[in-house]
């Protein structure tokens, strides 16, 4: 069955700031599965489309993910346990069910699940298109404010003393180096600092510098943040981008 009310010329749609954004569909019908990426591609999403729960699980552990398109229907695990999951261990992760499933108690059972929003196939691709632009947009919205809101506690960088403040835990002490690197990290957010903004910011070529040194750097202030953070992993590698902070970081002069 199509997802897809109708298919337009979706081209429109690409826009400039879409090209980073990327999204996992979670389809167990191939067809459908590469219909769905097609059409996110052709909106200028970097979309990837996956089976079932456990290659979600490997994906989100080692790749870049904003959002998820998420079937209930699924092999294995069941949506509504894969969304609550997802939510519990990738909050920052958006999650819209696309499903068959149309009666009022599914839609009810999938919003408890925490899902952000919750389309009945066939769905237009306008109606798809305008749930992610929104609810990216809300999310990076929140990204940005989350420290001024006050909505949830976050972490405070002095780029005088070089000192990293964390709510309820110790003031740690950074090194010139990991300094360095940390407000690359927080610039870049949301999103992953490529390893050429990091090499770069550290003030050297992209072609000439031993990326191992970068490694080392980077293996050095993720240990030193979890210890300081009971053992949160704030640094993730972005598969094949660089490296990506996971938690909101104010930056103080």
């Amino acid at each position: 069955m199509c997802a897809f009310a109708d298919l337009p010329n979706m081209n429109k749609h690409n826009t400039q700031a879409n090209l980073q954004i990327h999204v996992v569909v979670v389809e167990d019908h191939n067809d459908l599965r590469e219909e769905l990426v097609l059409h996110l591609e052709c909106a200028g999403y970097a979309a990837i489309g996956l089976p079932d729960g456990s290659t979600l699980d490997q994906h989100l552990h080692n790749h870049l993910c904003h959002l998820v398109v998420l079937d209930l229907g699924l092999p294995g695990e069941d949506g509504l346990t894969l969304c609550k999951r997802v939510r519990s261990m990738w909050p920052h992760i958006g999650v819209v069910m696309l499903t068959a499933r149309g009666l009022p108690q599914d839609r009810l059972l999938g919003l408890q699940s925490q899902a952000d929003a919750y389309l009945v196939k066939p769905t237009p691709p306008q109606e798809l298109l305008a749930v992610i632009d929104n609810l990216l947009r809300r999310l990076h919205t929140i990204d940005k404010n989350r420290v001024s809101s006050g909505c949830a506690p976050c972490w405070r960088f002095s780029t005088q003393t070089l000192q990293l403040t964390i709510p309820d835990g110790p003031v740690l002490a950074l090194t010139h180096h990991e300094s360095i690197l940390l407000q690359t990290l927080i610039r870049c957010g949301p999103g992953p600092a490529s390893r050429r903004e990091l090499i770069e910011a550290l003030g050297g070529s992209y072609l000439d510098y031993d990326e191992r040194r970068l490694e080392i750097g980077m293996s050095r202030l993720r240990r030193k943040l979890q210890a300081g953070s009971g053992g949160a992993d704030v640094i993730r590698a972005a598969r094949g981008v660089g490296y990506q902070l996971t938690l909101v970081c104010q930056l103080e002069q």
